[in-house]
């Protein structure tokens, strides 16, 4: 994949969830300011794929079923949590998110493996 924006997706990605863990343990619903962390790593997301299928002919062995179902899928999981967040209006709408980094987290570091 690409180093230096996987490594924005890490930073982004974690200050969302350690976040979204603290406004939960605060018992309080997502915030605007929270909601927006959530769309800038889904935007962030969204321009991984459309470099990957910008660069995809250029690799060697990487099995595109796999590669796009992982990446398709940490797009959904941010774009069910973020509307999920926004629609609980308790302190588990940041909780939902807190987990949905946790496995987005995850997802990178899945997704720069099956790259290399």
């Amino acid at each position: 994949m690409f180093t230096v924006f996987t490594i924005v997706l890490y930073a982004v990605t974690g200050i969302l969830t350690v976040w979204s863990i603290v406004e939960t343990i605060r018992n309080r619903p997502a915030g605007k300011a929270l909601l927006a962390g959530a769309a800038f790593l889904l935007l962030l997301l969204i321009v991984q794929l459309i470099l990957s299928i910008a660069t995809f002919g250029s690799t060697h062995d990487v099995d595109p079923l796999l590669y796009f179902g992982y990446i398709i899928t940490a797009i959904l999981v941010m774009a069910l949590a973020g509307f999920w967040a926004f629609a609980e209006l308790s302190r588990w709408g940041p909780g939902v998110l807190a987990a949905a980094g946790l496995t987005v987290v995850v997802m990178i570091e899945r997704l720069d493996q099956i790259w290399q």
